[in-house]
């Protein structure tokens, strides 16, 4: 059972082990969706990246080596795991920090990236500030989290809130989001909603997964794997894998020039 939590520190400080271990026993689940956070982007070497919240740092492993990327986490359990099992030793930094203060000096970031992680923290606008500051003029951020009008939102806030003790509620994005972003200084240049899958050999293998990942505590892999089919839906690829249906709204700005 867990505690009650509702920020993101709060409850990775919790369970990110669990969600750790799903994505080291499935690391190819989710390609689709780091792959997507990077479509359409110019990554070239020496490109200093900012990932935020960066989780175990595995956007890092869809990066090319020759880039500079700083890993911004606010669980010390996130941290922790990512030192002992994913980047030790890498030349690729996390710093534990809290968003409203981002460690990076102004106008430094050439690309700053933010996945799934955004839904646990209520006022964006700090962040929004220090992500405009950080980066460089024509430098780009990029969001990806769910939409409040999606199945995504509604999955997570609804059976998935319900069946796990520790609850769920997330501020996903709205139109409210794009125009704080634009207060902060950014021009929106994209946002939409992309639809890809989270790739398994079995759904089966799916409802494992989700266990881990989102610490359903409060039912079956029976009852978890019923609740994916009839709320998201899985789909049988041209590959002979399971896909179960996801969705994040992606969402890019540009720092303008001075």
């Amino acid at each position: 059972m867990f505690k009650p939590a509702t920020t993101y520190q709060a409850i990775f400080d919790q369970r990110a082990d669990a969600y750790h271990k799903a994505m080291l026993d499935w690391p190819s689940a989710r390609d689709q969706e780091f792959q997507a956070i990077l479509s359409g982007l110019d990554i070239i070497p020496n490109m200093r990246i900012l990932d935020v919240p960066s989780g175990g740092g595995y956007l890092a492993n869809y990066l090319p080596n020759d880039t500079h990327i700083h890993h911004i986490e606010t669980s010390e359990l996130f941290a922790k795991l990512f030192e002992q099992h994913c980047h030790s030793g890498s030349r690729h930094p996390i710093t534990l920090c809290q968003l409203d203060n981002l460690p990076d000096a102004s106008n430094t970031i050439d690309l700053a990236l933010s996945l799934a992680g955004l839904h646990h923290t209520e006022d964006k606008k700090p962040l929004f500030r220090e992500l405009f500051r950080v980066l460089k003029e024509e430098g780009v951020l990029v969001l990806a989290d769910a939409h409040k009008d999606s199945k995504t939102a509604d999955f997570l806030d609804g059976w998935m809130g319900q069946h796990n003790s520790m609850g769920h509620h997330g501020w996903y994005f709205s139109s409210q989001d794009l125009i704080d972003l634009e207060q902060a200084g950014f021009i929106v240049t994209k946002a939409e909603n992309r639809n890809y899958y989270w790739c398994f050999d079995s759904s089966e293998q799916a409802a494992d997964y989700c266990k881990l990942m989102f610490g359903i505590d409060l039912a079956s892999a029976t009852e978890i794997e019923n609740a994916l089919d009839q709320l998201l839906g899985f789909e049988t690829l041209a590959n002979g894998k399971v896909g179960l249906h996801w969705q994040l709204h992606f969402i890019t700005c540009v720092k303008p020039k001075a």
